[in-house]
């Protein structure tokens, strides 16, 4: 990975755990892949976090930072970067537990200002913007 996480250390976890759980972070939240690295089976895994409920905790905490660093890249892409398809593709998909909802299509555009305010228009479909675009250009 190109950047390491924060360690997250749960009270009551042996070392093999808290290992686990740094690599769950630096594999972004890919159960095989922390597996592999601490050599451990799946099943294992799974029996932590049926049994031991700190593990479990812990696993959470992972994924909630895996969706903080998320949503900050999101933010970046968007407001910093206007990436109109990061918004409409991705933060629905992984941050729908966030408030992020499904949507059709997204427009971004600068005020024109160096504000940084973006305004967001929501479209149901490419063809109601089609058919505006022509009653806009009939009435001119």
């Amino acid at each position: 990975m190109d950047k390491e996480l924060p360690i997250i250390i749960g009270d009551g976890l042996s070392n093999k755990q808290v290992k686990f759980i740094n690599a769950y972070v630096n594999s972004y939240c890919n159960v095989s892949k922390a597996c592999k690295v601490i050599d451990i089976s799946r099943q294992t895994f799974y029996m932590w976090a049926r049994e031991l409920d700190t593990f479990k905790q812990a696993v959470e905490q992972a994924k909630e930072a895996l969706k903080d660093r998320w949503e900050d890249e999101i933010n970046k892409q968007v407001f910093e970067d206007r990436n109109p398809i990061v918004l409409n593709k991705f933060a629905p998909m992984v941050l729908k537990d966030r408030g992020y909802a499904d949507i059709k299509d997204v427009n971004l555009t600068s005020t024109g200002q160096q504000d940084n305010n973006v305004v967001i228009t929501v479209v149901d479909s490419i063809a109601d913007v089609i058919e505006e675009e022509e009653e806009q250009r009939v009435e001119h």
